[in-house]
């Protein structure tokens, strides 16, 4: 059996590897290759989310009641498996099977992996200190190893479409040799109840119950990710709108993935100084700000303030999944963090259908349909967080 720290290695370059997507640049040229229009290309992805939504929670019980190393391989396979059947696929309904088999490959290993790098820190350094350190370098270096798939797949994309997609297996079969290799760590969820279903909601429960705090920090994770996710299509038709040209537009999205990378490099070495809630409250109001000074005067001089959302990402990466896996009894690691992630989502499906419908009127208006949707969410967490600090 390999040492502790080897086997945190492992974990970490597992989590960054599998957080890159390398057909990501070409998607879209893929799926028009097919036949499919910008109506099925979304729809595709509402499907993605569906399907990552209904079986989260179910997934993450399993990892914690069975084997979260185990649950990440399988999810890892299931990923590399996905994207193989992507590569042949001929039409919109065998890219829409390849995204239900995505989705629920994805919700197996994304609760599973936050729970063994927990375990892994904690055992290695009680005090906690590891665990935001481990979360700051991860979420440093996964951008960096996004824009090496971003190039990869952009110069294997202008050769062959399907070899870019069928090559972004890669780093899932590789994330499937580390996730074996690694130790099981952390506290087994016990069963209380002969019935898989019955057991799983009673865990759900005493997770969502273990505290208030708990509660509003779930919250505080969905809105603090998704008040940056919800415009990431608005991205590229913004930086269309104000004259960047086309050949450079891609220059755009490597700019904001650095912008992620030292979001996160100030959150691993500031945030920790800060109350809690202000960990919060900070990054969502240069958000909001910045969304409404483009709102209102989108031009080439206003545009870049955009990459003050990616600083925002990468802060929030570091520091409001370190603030929920703290709070999380260990033995439901992965069920709540998949808990988490739930919530988050059943946010995103709607809200990012309003805020594109604005879009279709006028590109400013899904940046001001996107503060002024958030910035009341934001408000009321931040005061609520505020509130637990004084007690």
């Amino acid at each position: 059996m390999i040492s502790l720290k080897s086997s945190l290695k492992l974990l970490q370059l597992e989590v960054i590897i599998t957080g890159t997507l390398i057909m990501m640049p070409i998607a879209v040229p893929f799926y028009k290759s097919i036949g499919m229009d910008q109506g099925q290309i979304g729809l595709s992805q509402a499907v993605f989310t569906l399907a990552l939504l209904l079986v989260n929670i179910p997934t993450g019980w399993i990892a914690d009641r069975f084997s979260r190393k185990f649950s990440n391989a399988i999810g890892d396979l299931g990923c590399a498996i996905a994207v193989l059947l992507y590569s042949m696929a001929g039409g919109f309904a065998q890219v829409v099977l390849c995204e239900m088999l995505f989705g629920l490959s994805l919700a197996f290993s994304q609760g599973a992996d936050g729970a063994l790098i927990k375990a892994h820190s904690e055992k290695i350094d009680k005090s906690g200190g590891l665990l935001h350190k481990i979360n700051s370098s991860n979420a440093i270096w996964r951008p960096i190893a996004q824009i090496v798939a971003v190039i990869i797949g952009g110069f294997v994309g202008s050769y062959n479409l399907r070899l870019a997609v069928a090559i972004s297996a890669i780093p899932f079969l590789a994330g499937v040799v580390f996730s074996l290799l690694i130790r099981e760590e952390g506290e087994r969820l016990v069963s209380k109840h002969k019935n898989p279903l019955r057991d799983m909601l009673r865990v759900t429960h005493e997770t969502v119950m273990h505290s208030p705090r708990l509660r509003w920090l779930m919250l505080a994770y969905a809105v603090g990710f998704r008040v940056t996710n919800v415009t990431i299509w608005a991205f590229t038709p913004m930086l269309i709108f104000v004259g960047v040209p086309f050949q450079i537009v891609a220059l755009g999205w490597v700019l904001n993935s650095l912008s992620c990378m030292f979001g996160a490099m100030i959150a691993k070495k500031h945030a920790e100084r800060f109350k809690r809630w202000q960990r919060f409250a900070m990054p969502i109001t240069l958000v909001i700000v910045s969304l409404i000074v483009m709102g209102f005067g989108l031009s080439i001089y206003t545009v870049w303030l955009y990459s003050l959302l990616g600083l925002a990402w990468g802060w929030n990466t570091v520091v409001l999944k370190t603030m929920l896996q703290r709070e999380i009894p260990d033995r439901s690691q992965a069920t709540g963090l998949s808990i988490a992630d739930t919530a988050s989502q059943l946010l995103y499906v709607p809200l990012v259908w309003v805020v594109a419908l604005a879009g279709n009127f006028d590109i400013r208006l899904s940046l001001l349909a996107t503060a002024a949707i958030f910035a009341p969410m934001a408000i009321i967490i931040a005061l609520k967080l505020k509130k637990f600090e004084m007690k």
